[in-house]
Parts: C-alpha cells; structure tokens; sequence
C-alpha cells in the first residue's frame, strides 16, 4: 500500500525544501499534517495539474483519487473566510476524502523541475544556473541562462517560443530588432525585482518567463531587458506532465492522472469606427 507519507517523501526529494522562494513553499494544503496521519492514509489515484481549478477538483473527484498535486496552491494568500468557488472547490475535496499537496517554487528551481522541462521543450542549450535568494536564506537556483542553437533576433525568438509552447499570444518587452545573447529562462510567475537586478548586473538582457507584475516588467524595460512573457500556465505545464510521467513510472500500483490547465483569455485587437 503507498501512503500519502510515501508520495510526500519522495516529492521533497524532488523538490528540495530549501528553495523557497516568496512563501510558495512545498507542503500538504489540504490533508493529514503529521507524519503518523500521513503513514495512515493510502493513496491509490493521484489527480497531476498546474492549478486546482474547479473543473480539475471535479475530474479529481470523478476519477475517485485520493490525492490532488499541483504547482499552484488552493489558496495563494492566508484567508479568514471562504466564499464562492473556493468553497466549493473545499468541500468537493473534503467530502471525498482527498489531499491535496502544493509543490510550490521549490519545483521551479529543482532539477528536472519546471524550468528545466521548459528549457528542454525549448530546445535551448542551458549554460549554467542563475540563482537568487531564497527564504531560508540559502541560494536558489531558481533560473537556467540559456543560448539558442543559431544566432536570431528577439522577433524569431518570440515566434520560436510561442512555436514551442503553443502559445496563440505573446507579451513582449524590448527591442525586437537586437540580436539574442544570453537568455534567462524562469517558469511560473516567480520572478521579481531583486532577480531583475541581477539579471542586469550579469549582463543578461533576455528574460523568457510565464508572467511578470507591472511593476517588475517596468524595471526590466529601464534597464534595458528584453522580456517574453507567455501567460498564465504554458511555462508551467511541460514540468508537470514531466512530474506525471515520472511519478506514474516510480509508483506503478498507483493511479495517476494528468489533467490540463488551460488559459481562458485571449487577445483582443479592437477595431476603431469605419473599420
């Protein structure tokens, strides 16, 4: 019998505690806490996804799994009361009995975590890690600075990116004319101000990420960097269909499921009057 302790065991191994970044740590959200609950409960069907959206709880429910694991929490700020659609989400998990364990930055910097598996599908050759600080004090690797096979400007960067990824729109910050040098590559949404710094002060004027705040994505565009920003999720999902396949692979007697998280949005170019 695999017990929910085995899965999270394995998962820290993966996804080493220490690399914390901006709170988003690895750990059971929804669930037993202790390690003797833990050793207590079996887990048979594992649901994998990005985000626990009301639609993936639901298929989680369907599918009769014991267990939910996902990169982005249930809830990403500390709440006194719960409303709407996540109270739904909540008692859909509670009432069959199931956990749900949020993997976190952690996963982001790890190896063969989600920046990683993003680099692969990119197909860019990874030069070394870029690291920042984390909570813990410690260094984390929470980027890999990359370079492409050819050399290209950032206009075929961005058409190579959003080819990669599938990407229907890209946000782009820069000059699209300058010729492509470094590339720091971050999955997520991760990436803030001090990182920027960084970034600047290596010399990297290339940043391919999921999403950056406004505030961030100014500071980039002062100092001179390149920014590609994919949306919500793309950067996200190669490392956890990755996390799937390797899970279903080391847990063979357990069921594992992959549910995909969409973006809903899309890009509207409005028409002006006579158009």
């Amino acid at each position: 019998m695999i017990t929910l302790r085995d899965i999270v065991s394995h998962l820290a191994t993966l996804a080493p505690p220490e690399f914390v970044l901006q709170g988003l740590e690895s750990r059971v959200e929804v669930g037993p806490q202790t390690d003797v609950e833990q050793a207590q409960t079996a887990v048979s069907r594992v649901l994998v996804t990005t985000y626990p959206s009301p639609r993936a709880v639901a298929q989680a429910s369907q599918a009769k799994a014991n267990l939910i694991i996902t990169e982005r929490p249930l809830f990403i700020w500390p709440v006194d009361r719960i409303t709407g659609i996540d109270e739904i989400r909540l008692r859909l998990i509670l009432k069959n009995y199931m956990s749900l364990y949020v993997m976190g930055s952690p996963w982001i910097a790890a190896r063969d975590g989600l920046t990683d598996a993003l680099v692969d599908v990119l197909e860019m050759k990874s030069l070394r890690k870029f690291e920042t600080r984390g909570d813990l004090g410690t260094q984390v690797p929470i980027g890999r600075v990359c370079r492409t096979e050819d050399t290209i400007n950032h206009s075929t960067l961005v058409n190579l990116v959003a080819g990669k990824l599938a990407v229907d729109n890209i946000l782009f910050t820069g000059d699209l004319d300058q010729d492509v040098e470094d590339i720091l590559v971050v999955a997520g949404t991760i990436l803030d101000m001090p990182e920027i710094v960084r970034t600047k002060r290596e010399g990297i004027r290339t940043i391919v990420t999921g999403t950056l705040p406004p505030e961030v994505r100014l500071l980039a565009s002062e100092e001179g960097i390149n920014v590609i920003e994919t949306g919500d999720f793309y950067t996200e999902e190669p490392g956890m269909r990755r996390l799937y396949n390797y899970l279903s692979l080391q847990f063979p007697d357990t069921k594992f499921t992959f549910f995909q998280t969409q973006p809903v949005s899309r890009v509207i170019r409005p028409y002006s009057a006579g158009n």
